[in-house]
Formats: C-alpha cells, structure tokens, sequence
C-alpha cells in the first residue's frame, strides 16, 4: 500500500523510525516532512499528505503532531478526506471500521513510539464495515454541499 506520511516539529523525532516500521510492513511511503526539529506550522503537512490521499496517489495517510488535534482539522479540510484522531488502540480500530477512515492523527507527546506504530498497524489492517456506508454517504453529501467538489472514488 501507498501511504502519505507528514510531521510537524513535535513528530520529527520519531518520523523516521515510523517510515522504517511501515516499510517493514510492505508499505511505500512517502515523506512530506518536516525535516528537522525546528518549529514549524502543521497545516502545511497536513495539507500536503491529505492531498496525496485525496487524489488517490497514496491510499492512506499518517500525520503526527504534538496531540493529532491540529493536524486532524486540516487535513480534514481537504476535500475526500475522512481523518480520525486516535488516542488508543480502540479509537485507532474505529475510525477504520466505522468511519472509513483515509487517514490516521496520532499526537507525539501523549504516545511512545512503540504505542504510535501499534495504532497505526491497527488503523491500516483493520477493514471498513460496509453497515456504516449509509453514514459515511452522509457525510459526503454535507463536504460536497459546501465545498463544491467531486468526490474521488
């Protein structure tokens, strides 16, 4: 699979051990950054990485910021994107399975690294249950009133 992975300052540090864990599950990545330690805005990531999902160049995308908080409202913002913050390993398995979700929000400073790539492992192998469709249209049919865009299939 194709994944889109984005960092601002706060996941910087463990950016790279994450690309190497979802390389050593088969996945292809990409890195949008950032590429050091130095503050810098998360939006900017965010939008790069959702995107890449949006237009289907990656499949699924990982974004990493201090909480997840910020990096979830902007990439949320981008039309065919459905991020999910996720705090544990059950919200990691829901936004999956009930959501649909494209995209994973994680916060470097609430998680080790060790408890980040288990979520994550979790997001990516857990499949979507065809029961929410009706919910998941729903909220299509709201980003397309308002943002006057084509949903990407």
């Amino acid at each position: 699979m194709k994944i889109s992975l984005g960092t601002d300052h706060a996941g910087f540090a463990i950016k790279g051990k994450v690309s190497d864990f979802l390389k050593s599950l088969g996945h292809e990545v990409t890195d949008y950054g950032t590429n050091s330690s130095e503050s810098c805005d998360y939006p900017d990531f965010a939008y790069k990485v959702a995107l890449d999902v949006s237009e289907n160049k990656s499949q699924k995308g990982v974004l990493i910021c201090g909480t997840g908080i910020g990096m979830v409202i902007a990439a949320n913002k981008v039309p065919n994107i459905r991020a999910g913050i996720c705090w544990n390993k059950e919200t990691a398995q829901l936004i999956a399975m009930h959501n649909n979700a494209n995209i994973i929000c994680l916060g470097a400073r609430f998680a080790s690294l060790e408890e980040i790539c288990e979520r994550i492992k979790i997001f990516l192998e857990t499949k979507f249950e065809e029961r929410h469709s009706k919910r998941i249209n729903k909220i299509t049919e709201i980003e397309q009133k308002y943002c006057n865009c084509k949903s990407i299939k």
